[in-house]
This record gives C-alpha cells, structure tokens and sequence, in this order.
C-alpha cells in the first residue's frame, strides 16, 4: 500500500460501471486518499465533478450514458490542467490516440493489475505535488514582479517586455516603449562608460550590478538600482537579458546622511562589524551560498545550502567543494575553463545527495584583490530539482502512452508488449550506430512500438490462425500497413509522424518486392529499412502460435542471405557487427510469459 501522507489531503473521482471492479478498487482508493467520490457512469461523474472538490479523475473509458473520454472531454472545459487517468481495453487504440490531445496523464490497460494500479496512483499525486510546488514557485516570481522594476530586452537592446511597476514610476507604458533601446531614457549627466561597461560584462555572460539615473515621462530624474542578468540557454547561448530594479530615488537623500554618518564613524571597529554583520544576514536569509578559499576549501557555508546538499556543517567545512562533484558525470571542462580564466561561472550539476539525486544550478564567482588575484570564490545554489522532475514526468507520460498504443497492436495478435520493447531499443541502437543525432535517435525509439499498431483492424480469425494463410487472408493481413498508416498520418506530433512512416513501410523490401507500395532501395525511409530488419531479427528468435523460435545462427544466415534482397545491407552489416549488443537487449527484455517466450 503506498504511505504518502500528501495523497490524505486529496479527493478523487473513480467512474466504473463494472460493480464487481468498482468495490474491490474503491476500497483499496479509501485507504489512500482524504475522501472517494464514485460514479456508475460519465453524466453522473460529471454532477459531482461539478459540485466538489476533486483533485484526481480515474474513468473507465467504455460506459453508458457518457462515456471516459466524453466525460474527459467536459471536464477539460472547465480545467485543463486536472490529472485524468483512463482505464483502457486492449481494442481502443483509436480512443486513446484521441485522447493524447486532451492531455490524459496516464493509462491503465485491462486486466487491470493492482500493483499496476496503485503505481499509477503513485505516479499521478508525485505530478500534482510537482504542479503544487511550481505554483509556489510562480508565486515567488509574482513577488519580484510586484516589487521590483522588471524590464527585458533582446541582444539588441531593445525593450521586448515591462511590468507595471515600470510603467507607474516612469509614466511610460509597454507600447510606448516596445523596440526602443533600454536606454532611451537615461539621464544627460550619466557616463557613458557605465553603459560601456555595462554591455561589456552582458556580452560576456555576467551580470551587471551598478545605479542607473534615467528620465521619467514627464522629464523628472529617477534613480534606480539594477541588477541585469544575462538568460542563457542548454547550448550556452545569451537568449535574452532582464533588468530588475529597485527605486531609490526617494532614498538618496536619506543615503547620504547615511554616509555622512558612516564617514564619522569610519574608525569605530563595532559599528562596521554591525553593518557587515546586517548585509550578511539579509543575504543568509533568502540565498543558498557559501564561500572557499582560493583552492576551492570550504570556509563558510549557510543553512540553506546545507539543507539542499542534505550534509552537516562538520562534513564541509575546510574540505575541498568539488570533492562534492562528479566532473565526468557533470561534464565541468568549460565550468572550471571560466573559473581558471577568473571568470563568473554556472552550470546545473547533479548532486547525489543521501535521499536522492539533486540538481542544483551552481554560480561561483571569483573575489578579486586589488591586484586582480583571486582571494576566495563566493558559491550561490538555487535546487532546481523539483522543476526538473517535473519535465521528467511529462516525458515518461508521453512514453507510456507511445508504448501502450503499441502493446494493443502486439496483444492483439497474441504477442508480447516485451516484443515492442525490444524493437524500441534496437531501433534507438542501429539509429546512434547509423550516426543518427541523440534527438532523432529516440525519435525512431519512441515511434517503433506502433510499427504493428494496425492490426487492430485485421480480424482475430487472420491474426491467430495457426496455419499458413490462404492468399486472400494474407490480402487482408498486408492492409494493417495502411491501416496503421491512415490511423497516425494526420497528427502534427512529430513522434505521430515518424511512427506513421514506420507503419506504412517497415515491410517494403529493398528490391522492390514488398508491400503496400513496392518501394525499392533508398526510397523507402531509413525508418522503415531500421525497422524491416530489427522486428524481422526478434520475430524470428520468439515463438509464435504459428512457429517455433529460430536457433540464433539461423537468424543470422537468415539475415546475410536477404541483404541487398529484402533488407538494406548497410543495417544488416551493423546489426551483424554488433551482435553482442543486441543480444544483451534481448536477454534483458526476455522473460517467460503463460508459458510462451517473449
């Protein structure tokens, strides 16, 4: 049973028209959440959605009345954003494609598997505790907004954005102002050189902190303190840059009495000490930073910092920081090249702390002498774990729905949902060996599930004949290309579209003599030539209702007897050549299931 305490403080929806499955679930559901709101059918689901709280939906998909999917359709009217988990038969792949663009969290294929269950149960109150803390987040950022003078500007210069704080202390608003340049209102008596300076730290991806005079609407002076910070992205590219500003205007004049007095007590030891011992305690209170000598050595750290590296103060201190680091892993070559050259540097690295992974966006700046020599660096933290996460999750949704697409067009010709796996890692093997980029390469491992997603439209008296097929049911078997093909051909995904091409394709033969569309040489797509080859090498090595599985040499003699005939002989040569390779996929991904090998 899961133990999550988070899950006590949630209500859920849970739609069954089955009795016999609706109370043996919903008193599993009881024990886990704060309160079960259940319904036979979709209208009387939706009443109740209307007039509670419900915080997670479970829907069977074929009911009377209204069914999952209508009842999803509805509830996606009034939130987008509400996870809904659909209980899903082996024959409603047409349903489920349709309901990827509703944005359904996650599925449950019948026979429903209680572990199964409670995992996705699991997985969904990790995704809504996610959204939860990104909502605090985005409450943080409100906070600046609100406070603060926040301007953006593109490599330009020019204005692309400005809250309303800038419009109620300059007079100007964002249409007034939009693609001039950041500076088009500053003050005559301001240097130049502080702008010069300005862009030459932001050129060099380093912020800027300094005071800027500038002229409001009406020609009045206002002053500001800016911090202007460089955005960049993955590829360490600057995408744009954002100022945010403080007001001081109506401080200045209290500033200067301020110094007046600071001057006259500029002997007095206590009252120094004061003052540093102030800024330093703003600065502990809404920052995770710490400080090391010249080497590196830890001298001090907070307890912020403390609390996302989960260590004690004792197991940090005068110990060196990146003792802490794994440099391979984070690839920090360019990270430490900044710092050697005595320059500010950040990277995201991933801590492994004693609960979990962590990854934490690290800036260490170098402190300066005089004389330029570095005395001692000065670390700044922000855990960036849970947003992170957060995408993670959204990406092994998108996967899991890939996958149990392709797991209903293999059961339903008596294979296993292993089968589709295996060709998934194979195709992603032979992509990379076939000097395919990272992205394309798990473009082809997600889309290859869904090669046989046509036949679901092949009827079961074909599918699970025995015996070889007469002419005419082999006819119809060869239509689950294009059935497959017509079922996946108008999505915008790019995933939809890849696997629209596998489908269609990944039995046309490379001299021609293949089907639907007789396509020969390099005009069949280099995913259906990928495919050809890896779901012929599995199919052949597993045993079907119809055959017994083939002796690995075999497959192999198999295989160099139809290069440069069935198959493109550059994929057979690489899939011979790495032989070991696939094996070891395929003994990972093979166990025994209802007697039959995956």
């Amino acid at each position: 049973m899961i133990e999550n305490n988070y899950l006590k403080s949630l209500n859920i929806l849970y739609v069954e028209d089955e009795p016999t499955t609706a109370k043996k679930f919903s008193s599993i559901l009881k024990k886990i959440f704060n309160e079960v709101f259940y319904a036979p059918n979709g209208k009387e689901a939706l009443d109740i959605f209307y007039n509670n709280n419900i915080n997670i939906v479970i829907s069977d998909i074929n009911m009377p009345i209204l069914n999952g999917l209508e009842l999803a359709k509805e509830i996606r009217k009034t939130d987008i954003n509400l996870p809904i988990v659909l209980i899903s038969a082996r024959n409603e792949s047409d349903t489920l494609l349709e309901a990827i663009d509703l944005n359904i969290d996650s599925y449950i294929l019948k026979p429903i598997s209680l572990d199964a269950f409670i995992e996705k149960i699991n997985s969904i109150s990790k995704k809504i505790e996610a959204k939860e803390n990104q909502k605090i987040l985005d409450q943080y950022k409100q906070v600046i907004d609100d406070a603060s003078i926040v301007v953006k500007f593109d490599l330009d210069g020019k204005i692309t954005y400005t809250n309303n704080l800038y419009s109620k202390v300059t007079g100007f608003n964002f249409d007034e102002v939009k693609d001039k340049y950041f500076n088009f209102n500053q003050h005559l008596e301001e240097k130049s050189s502080v702008y010069l300076e300005l862009w030459e730290k932001l050129r060099d991806k380093e912020q800027w902190k300094g005071r800027l005079r500038n002229y409001t609407k009406d020609k009045n002076e206002y002053i500001i303190d800016s911090i202007i910070i460089p955005i960049i992205d993955i590829n360490n590219n600057t995408k744009e840059y954002i100022s945010i500003s403080n007001d001081v205007t109506d401080q200045i004049s209290l500033n200067n009495l301020l110094n007046i007095e600071i001057k006259n007590y500029k002997d007095n030891l206590t009252s120094k000490s004061h003052f540093l011992t102030e800024y330093q305690r703003g600065l502990n209170e809404i920052t995770s930073i710490a400080k090391t000598d010249k080497d590196f050595n830890i001298i001090t750290i907070n307890t912020k910092f403390l609390k996302i590296l989960e260590l004690q103060r004792k197991e940090l201190i005068n110990r060196n920081f990146f003792n802490f680091i794994n440099l391979e892993e984070n690839n920090c070559v360019e990270f430490l090249e900044n710092l050697k050259n005595k320059k500010a540097s950040e990277q995201i690295i991933i801590f492994d702390t004693k609960k979990e992974k962590k990854h934490i966006d690290i800036n260490i700046s170098p402190i300066l002498d005089s004389n330029k020599n570095i005395i001692e660096y000065l670390i700044v933290a922000n855990d960036l774990t849970s947003s992170i996460n957060l995408q993670h999750e959204i990406e092994l949704t998108q996967k899991d729905v890939i996958l149990t697409l392709g797991e209903i067009g293999e059961q339903r010709s008596n294979e296993t949902g292993n089968h589709v796996k295996r060709v998934s890692k194979y195709s992603y093997l032979l992509a990379k060996k076939l000097g395919f980029t990272e992205e394309e390469a798990n473009l082809i491992q997600l889309a290859a599930p869904m090669h046989d997603i046509g036949k679901i439209g092949i009827p079961d008296s074909i599918l699970h004949k025995k015996g070889k097929l007469t002419k005419e049911e082999f006819a119809i078997m060869k239509t689950h290309t294009t059935i497959g093909f017509d079922m996946l051909k108008n999505s915008k995904r790019k995933i939809m579209k890849a696997a629209a091409i596998i489908s269609h394709e990944h039995h046309e033969k490379w001299d021609g003599s293949g089907y639907p569309r007789g396509l020969a040489g390099e005009e069949i797509h280099i995913y259906g030539r990928i495919l050809s080859v890896v779901d012929t090498f599995d199919a052949l090595g597993s045993e079907r209702c119809y055959k017994k599985a083939w002796e690995l040499d075999d497959i192999l003699e198999y295989l160099k007897e139809k290069a440069g005939k069935d198959f493109d002989p550059k994929v057979v040569d690489i899939l011979l050549n790495s032989i070991d390779e696939f094996l070891e996929i395929k003994e990972e991904l093979t166990f025994e299931v209802q007697g039959e090998v995956a």
